[in-house]
């Protein structure tokens, strides 16, 4: 529902009362701010332990372990790291690029999905968890289970990414001997996961190159961190499930939403392109440096339709929080209120990203009623919109899409790197187009007419379409074409 309910009640935050449990809601930037940096917030493990499914992990637990488990994984968040994402990503993208260059020019929306996140998950691979192989065999879905396997690594958490919710809340031993094919597909699917994330710790403990390596990956140190007791084996397996979950989730979650959008607004596109080829001119793409490049494009553009994105297709629409047996004071406009005991909170990402007071509102095209209008899509105000005119840096609170305060996203650094890359590499030589049954014989107005069908369809999915199922995805299908700059249909219609 967007901001619609905080609207209607005049309020940005909420409070439902009952003889149970209260329940806080809010989009309020100052609140949001307090409740993800104050640590007496805590998490509620309870309902995040379910991600626990391999293991302990970062995300579904709190307090001292929480600590814990970031003081080992942090380290390995620093600049060499950046730079080897960047690197990774463009090599990557070459394969999708080539993909759809010989394979599949046109793809839907449910073929594009899993493509995107095979592709982020072989980048996450290479450039956190050693992982080998080829990109464009697990892009084409032609990878061959290894020995001992019946479904590839990607082709695991493509299933997985499918059916978490059910392997999570469902007993293992239901999942062995139900005679239900979801359920039998579940327990694959989880035994196969389960194998993958022991081989690896298996692979990495025997390997002579982990002791002698200068720059160690997240399996090095996770690893590292078990040999020396610092970690169970359980912590490290789930550790290693929720990095690769969280980081391939989001990364091309948010791809989609870029392409679909930059192909419904050919103009917009054109200017992506512009400032591309105004910060890495003619310089061919494995020339690009993190350095010289990554910045400028992060401020450009690029990284307008990249945080656009995250804005108003938010990676999580809602972070929960509690409280315990103590009351909290927060501070709002300058007066103390106190949060009780034993409340429930939601911060709801998706209001805070589309509050009226701090995000401006445009007037809908159509489909009025949908949280995700496709007229609030607006990536020019963050070229604009900053001090003196420079790049927008939001109010405090009020743009979280990877959380905010010490449990923040350790790998936002990581994502935008890897989706900044993506959308540059993506589109240097190349143009995503929405796929029209246009032929020869048609005149300008039958190709205009068909086109502004195609857009309308688009801009339904876009807002009417999007459901969250682990994550935001889109429900419907938008075709895509990505043809070579130059050989565009539809950008003068």
């Amino acid at each position: 529902m967007g901001h619609k309910p905080f609207a209607i009640s005049g309020e940005d935050t909420i409070i439902a009362v009952s003889p149970f449990e209260n329940t806080l809601f809010t989009c309020d930037p100052e609140l949001v701010t307090q409740l993800l940096r104050n640590p007496a917030f805590g998490k509620p493990t309870k309902m995040l332990g379910l991600l626990n499914v391999f293991g302990p992990s970062l995300t579904g637990t709190d307090g001292q372990e929480n600590k814990h488990y970031r003081k080992i994984a942090g380290p390995f968040f620093h600049n060499k790291t950046m730079k080897r994402a960047f690197r990774e990503t463009i090599e990557a993208t070459e394969s999708f690029l080539t993909l759809v260059e010989s394979i599949v020019s046109t793809v839907g929306s449910q073929q594009l999905r899993p493509i995107l996140a095979k592709l982020a998950l072989h980048i996450l691979g290479r450039g956190a968890f050693d992982k080998e192989g080829s990109c464009l065999e697990e892009l084409k879905f032609t990878e061959t289970p290894p020995k001992g396997h019946k479904l590839s690594w990607a082709d695991t958490w493509l299933g997985l990414d499918q059916i978490l919710p059910l392997i999570a809340l469902t007993p293992r031993v239901i999942l062995r001997y139900s005679p239900f094919q979801i359920h039998k597909r579940a327990n694959i699917i989880r035994n196969e996961m389960g194998k993958y994330l022991q081989e690896a710790v298996d692979k990495k403990r025997s390997s002579v190159e982990r002791k002698q390596a200068e720059s160690k990956s997240m399996l090095d140190i996770l690893v590292g961190a078990g040999e020396e007791g610092a970690l169970s084996l359980p912590q490290i397996t789930g550790n290693i499930f929720i990095i690769n979950f969280a980081g391939h989730e989001a990364n091309a979650m948010g791809i989609q939403f870029s392409l679909s959008h930059l192909a419904c607004r050919p103009e917009m596109q054109k200017q992506v392109q512009r400032d591309i080829d105004r910060i890495v001119g003619d310089l061919p793409p494995e020339q690009w440096d993190f350095d010289q490049h990554y910045t400028a494009l992060a401020e450009s553009m690029v990284g307008a339709v990249i945080n656009e994105s995250l804005r108003v297709y938010t990676v999580i629409p809602i972070l929960p929080k509690h409280t315990t047996d103590t009351p909290v004071s927060v501070t709002i406009k300058g007066k103390k209120h106190v949060i009780p005991p034993h409340t429930m909170i939601f911060v709801n990402t998706s209001a805070t990203h589309r509050n009226p007071h701090y995000w401006p509102t445009k007037p809908h095209t159509t489909h009025e009623n949908s949280p995700y209008a496709f007229s609030m899509f607006d990536p020019y105000q963050w070229l604009t919109g900053g001090k003196d005119g420079k790049f927008l840096d939001p109010e405090v609170g009020s743009f979280i899409p990877f959380s905010d305060g010490g449990r923040g996203c350790l790998g936002q650094r990581f994502a935008r790197v890897e989706l900044c890359a993506t959308l540059a590499r993506m589109l240097r030589d190349h143009s995503a187009e929405l796929a029209v049954d246009s032929t020869e014989a048609d005149d300008h107005e039958t190709r205009k007419r068909k086109w502004e069908a195609a857009r309308a369809q688009a801009e339904y999915e876009l807002s009417g379409g999007v459901i969250y199922n682990m994550t935001l995805r889109l429900s419907g299908d938008i075709p895509i074409k990505f043809v070579k700059r130059g050989q565009e249909q539809f950008y003068s219609l």
